[in-house]
Parts: structure tokens; C-alpha cells; sequence
């Protein structure tokens, strides 16, 4: 038995958060701690009869390899075959108050029903919940949002190829959906290139924003892509759930010049933001570097600035602010977001997404962030 994530991590920061034990249950967390499985029938929907599927992880401190994971019997041949590695496996009925009551007697076996849980307050069911509060009423229930989110923030070298894989996808569909833009193709007729060819990359296909010209409308609708107007595609897919997101702009015919200038602008904030980032550098730090550049750019009226931490959950760590003096760590993941909203121009946005490392960042999927795609 391997555990897949950094043991002695997470040991550690249940113990700062005076933890006794972490029960996962959304789709994300179950994958990390798993080392990527997840139930394939239930990858797109958990919705059953009158309940639903209802995967639970427990994962006790400083005896992890007591770990417990609770499903269904139908998945018992796929947990074999990837060679899932909890040794306390548990079959139960796709009801939540099953799963509950299956987790709460797992937890009294590992002598912890007057314990600290954490649970997933914000997505763990609340008949789940209730029922787990019922057996075990000396417990004590907290947030488990910290401890797992620190314990994914840094991305180990399969991990960040991964995610390098799926960027580099997402850039050649959003690249493709501009070529099939050629005649006036709506905006719904681009969205679904970018979801055909992202899929035929392996890519699951979850978004795409368009908007073309200068109404700003960012969905996907009947309204032509005509000659002279800018259109961008802020598209997102994701592989084993780790998610990619990627926004790139296109012009049907020249740009004006007035296009080529925010287009200037908005490429030079966002490649100032990335020669900041490094190992060391304060979030807070790269944060108000945005902030400022897009105030000074001479389209701050238009301007908005965003940066943020990306994996299986998108905004996670690492979450920037003005006040916030925490020190980037080599593998972190962060997008970064500029757009400027023009009124005479459009909607003008590009949105990279790159890793720490110690000496500087990598850009992920940097394909067609130079300048428009220009489509005649």
C-alpha cells in the first residue's frame, strides 16, 4: 500500500488544526487522496433514485494507513483494478444517510467518535451529516476547506504535467474555434468547435465564454462574428478533474489600431504580473503589481485585474489579496486574468495559467497569446 500524497504534510496540518480525523466527500478531494480514482459511473452525475451516490474518505492523524473509503458494491471491480489503496473499503447503499452512518461506525472502530472531524461543511449532505452528528454526539465538527487545500496547494511533477497537457489543449481548440469563425459564424457555432476540439483531445469539455464585438455579452448566442470585430474565447475543460482555463482573443479581418492598443496594454500587464512571480514573492506583492499596472495602463476605467490559484479547484490556493503577506511556494499554480472592456473595442481579455518555480514561473499553454488570431 502507497499513500499518494505527502503523508507527513498532512499529518502535520491536522495537527495544527487540532484534527483527529478528515472526511472528504466532494468529487476533488476524494481523487487526491484516492491518487486520481473515482467511481466512473458517477464522474457526471450522483443523483439516484431518491438519494445519491454519496463517496466518503476518512483519513485518521497519525495512522493514515487506517484510512477508510466508503462506496458501492458496482464499483468494487474498478477500485480493484486501479488498485485503490485504502485497505478498509466499505460497500453501502447510494443513500446519504447510509454513507453517514457507514462513516460514523468506521470513525467509533478508530476509537475517535469523541474526536475533532472535519468535514466538508459547505458540500457534504446534510441528511449525511445529521446522521454521522447522531452517532457520534461527543464529537466535535470543524472545516476541513484548510487542511485540504493546503495539502493540494503545491503540485507534484505529475500533477503540473498534467495540467501542462490540458492548457496546451485548451489553446489549440480555442485557436481552432477562431478558424472556424471564417464567413460570420455565430458565437454558439464557435463555442461548439472549442467543445469538439477539446474533447477530441481527451479534454472534458465545461465552458467557454465568447463575446464578439462590443456589446460584452460573454455566452454563447446567435450573434455573428463580423468583419472588423475582436471576439474572446475564455474556454475551460478539465482531465481527472484538474481544471484548465485559458482565455485568447481573435479579430476577423486588421485590427484597428485602437484594438492593437488595448491588446498591447492588456499582453504587457499580464507579462509584467509573470516576470514577479517566483518562489518567495509575497501574494499580496503580485496582487497590487496587477492592481497598479492596469490603473496605469490608461484603460483603468476599464481595466480589472484577477489572479488566482487553479488545480482540481478552480480559485484555490494560492488566493491573493492586497493584505496578504504569504510567500509563494515552487508548484504553485496561478491563472492570471486581464481584460479590458472597451467600448469602442470590445471585450479584450487573455488569461494564462502558470507554475512557480524557483527562479521565476512557466507558462502553461502559451500558445496564440502574442497578439489577435487574425481571421480573414
Amino acid at each position: 500500500m502507497q499513500i499518494p500524497y505527502d503523508e507527513k504534510k498532512f499529518d502535520s496540518l491536522m495537527d495544527k488544526s487540532g484534527i483527529d480525523l478528515v472526511l472528504a466527500n466532494t468529487r476533488q478531494n476524494i481523487r487526491y487522496l484516492s491518487g486520481g480514482y473515482f467511481f466512473h459511473f458517477h464522474e457526471r452525475f450522483t443523483a439516484f433514485g431518491e438519494s445519491q451516490y454519496t463517496p466518503l474518505v476518512g483519513v485518521p492523524k497519525g495512522k493514515q494507513d487506517q484510512s477508510f473509503y466508503i462506496g458501492h458494491q458496482n464499483e468494487s471491480g474498478q477500485a480493484t483494478e486501479e488498485n485503490l489503496w485504502f485497505a478498509n473499503r466499505i460497500n453501502c447503499q447510494r443513500v446519504t444517510s447510509v454513507s453517514g452512518k457507514n462513516a460514523a461506525n468506521a470513525i467509533k472502530k478508530l476509537g475517535l467518535e469523541k474526536g475533532t472531524i472535519a468535514v466538508e461543511k459547505d458540500f457534504i449532505p446534510s441528511s449525511a451529516l445529521d446522521t454521522i452528528r447522531k452517532e457520534l454526539p461527543d464529537a466535535n465538527f470543524v472545516e476541513a476547506l484548510y487542511v485540504l487545500e493546503e495539502l493540494r496547494a503545491v503540485k507534484s511533477n505529475e500533477e503540473i504535467e498534467l495540467m501542462r497537457r490540458i492548457t496546451e489543449a485548451d489553446a489549440e481548440a480555442i485557436e481552432l474555434g477562431f478558424q472556424s469563425g471564417k464567413g460570420g459564424a455565430t458565437t454558439r457555432e464557435i463555442a461548439q468547435t472549442v467543445e469538439r476540439e477539446l474533447t477530441n483531445r481527451g479534454v472534458c469539455f465545461l465552458w467557454v465564454f465568447t463575446s464578439a464585438g462590443t456589446k460584452m455579452l460573454r455566452a454563447p448566442s446567435n450573434k455573428n462574428w463580423e468583419i472588423g470585430e475582436v471576439l474572446h474565447l475564455d474556454a475551460g475543460g478539465s482531465e481527472n478533474d484538474y481544471l484548465t482555463d485559458v482565455c485568447r482573443m481573435g479579430v476577423r479581418g486588421e485590427p484597428s489600431k485602437e484594438a492593437s492598443d488595448v491588446y498591447i496594454s492588456c499582453l504587457a500587464i499580464q507579462d509584467e504580473v509573470r516576470s514577479a512571480i517566483q518562489k518567495g514573492e509575497r501574494y499580496n506583492t503580485i496582487y497590487n503589481l496587477g492592481e497598479k499596472l492596469v490603473e496605469e495602463s490608461g484603460h483603468g476605467s476599464y481595466g480589472t485585474f484577477i489572479i488566482h490559484g487553479v488545480g482540481l479547484i478552480s480559485h484555490e490556493q494560492p488566493r491573493f489579496g492586497p493584505d496578504i503577506e504569504r510567500e509563494l511556494e515552487s508548484g504553485m499554480m496561478i491563472s492570471i486574468e486581464t481584460d479590458i472592456r472597451h467600448p469602442e473595442v470590445g471585450y479584450v481579455k487573455l488569461e494564462d495559467t502558470v507554475v512557480v518555480t524557483d527562479t521565476g514561473c512557466e507558462g502553461l499553454g502559451d500558445a496564440g497569446r502574442e497578439f489577435y488570431s487574425i481571421i480573414e
